[in-house]
Order: C-alpha cells, then structure tokens, then sequence
C-alpha cells in the first residue's frame, strides 16, 4: 500500500522540462520599442494593435524587442488596468525626463530610449539601430528551479571602456485579452502582445550575471518570453538586448 501510495504522489506531481534555454544577442545592436499604454486610454486601442503587427514582423527584416509597459495614471479615471504598475509610470517619466518633455502620455512611444511619434518614424528609427554595430555581446541563459526562473547572463570582461552599466531582467507575455466594463474603453475586448508582466530593479552589468524571477501561476506558459536590457545608467543610452520564449520551461510535460 505505501509503495502504491508513493507511486500515485509521483504520477500526480508537475514534471516540466529542464532543458536551459541559451540565446546570443547578435553582431547588430537590437532596437527596443517601448509602448506605454493604459486599457483606461481611448486612444490605446490602436496602438496595441499597431504594436501586434509589429511584433509579427521577421526578424531578418526588423530585429527588435517589444514591450508595452501599462501605466497606472489613468486607473482613476473609472477603470483600474490589471496590468499597470507605478514603476512602469516612473519608468516612463525617466524617459521623458531624458528627452527633455513637458509631459508624459499615451500611447507614446519610444525607441532605444529616443520618443518616436508616428508609424513611419517608429520603423525608421528601429532600422537605424539595426544598422550599428553591437557595441556589447550577451549571453542569455534562462532555466528553472521549482517554482522559479533563473536567468544568467555574460557579458564580456571590459565593458564600453569602464562606463557604468546596468541591466534589468523582464519578463513578457502575449495573447492576453480584457473586457473592459467601464471608463473611456468601456464595452470592449482589449487585446494585447508583449505586456511587461515583471521587471527587475536595475543592476549593475558584470562578466557574469544571475537573477532569480518567481513564477506567476496567472502566466500562459506558451505566450511567455524573458529579456534582458542593458543600458547606461540612467537610460540615457541603450547598448543591447536579448530575448527569447520559454515556454519549454513553463510547460507541464
């Protein structure tokens, strides 16, 4: 009875895959478009939709790395977005504040840390970027430990002449949807690509690098990515990123 009992604990436990997952950033610098948006702005409807587009396009025709970060400066004004979070917002008036704004707002775009408005002025600038040379390499390592995500990354031993650098750890998910019941979106079926779901404060960029992400249960394992961000410090100049889907160590085997 007891080795049945064992035996049926053992068949009723998760298995997940264990196979790391490792990712090089390329020889060309990857553009990171940052969209910040609220399910609160009549006007972000659109953008998300533009951002989906975008995000379908090859990369050997557009290497980029999107993130849509919502911000939580709308969700008093009758319709709280499950996804926004105040260091999304401070992250965005960093940005503006490094672009010389009044203001901040939505939807707004940026590009390698540099304000793009206008469809036509987004793409420009992202192949600009793809066409300068990387000025850092990486190298993502992402694995799991129980409950958690491990995320390794190495980076040379001198780094861009002894400049202080910094790196933060995201995570992304796709495919999420919302039913907004009140405020200016009211009605409508929201969907949204590359929501921001965890970003780590930022660190500073060693030879190597580790960082421990706790698993949210609410995530869809088959729409989950991980990035890596490495800018000055500040995000007054961004050097490089790298992502990739971990679905493989999300899955329940």
């Amino acid at each position: 009875m007891l080795r049945l009992l064992i035996l049926a604990s053992f068949l009723s436990t998760p298995v997940f895959a264990g196979t790391p997952i490792v990712v090089d950033s390329g020889d060309r610098q990857t553009a990171v478009v940052e969209l910040y948006t609220s399910e609160g702005c009549s006007s972000c409807p659109r953008a998300d939709r533009w951002l989906e587009k975008l995000v379908t396009t090859p990369q050997q025709d557009l290497d980029l790395l999107a993130l849509a970060f919502h911000v939580d400066y709308w969700d008093y004004l009758g319709w709280k977005d499950r996804f926004s979070n105040a260091d999304y917002t401070r992250r965005q008036r960093v940005l503006g504040a490094n672009n010389q704004q009044r203001t901040i707002y939505t939807p707004e775009f940026f590009v390698n840390g540099k304000e793009a408005r206008g469809s036509a002025n987004i793409l420009n600038k992202i192949q600009q970027t793809n066409q300068q040379p990387a000025s850092i390499t990486l190298r993502l390592t992402v694995s799991r430990d129980q409950s958690e995500l491990v995320v390794a990354v190495q980076a040379p031993s001198e780094l861009d002449n002894g400049e202080p650098i910094h790196h933060r750890y995201l995570v992304y998910e796709n495919k999420l949807s919302t039913d907004v019941k009140r405020g200016e979106n009211s009605g409508k079926v929201l969907h949204h690509e590359q929501v921001v779901r965890y970003m780590s404060p930022a660190q500073s960029l060693r030879t190597e690098n580790q960082h421990r992400i706790a698993i949210d249960p609410a995530w869809q394992a088959e729409n989950v990515g991980v990035a890596v961000l490495v800018t000055s410090v500040g995000a007054h100049r961004y050097l490089q990123a790298v992502h990739t889907p971990v679905a493989s160590l999300l899955e329940v085997q």
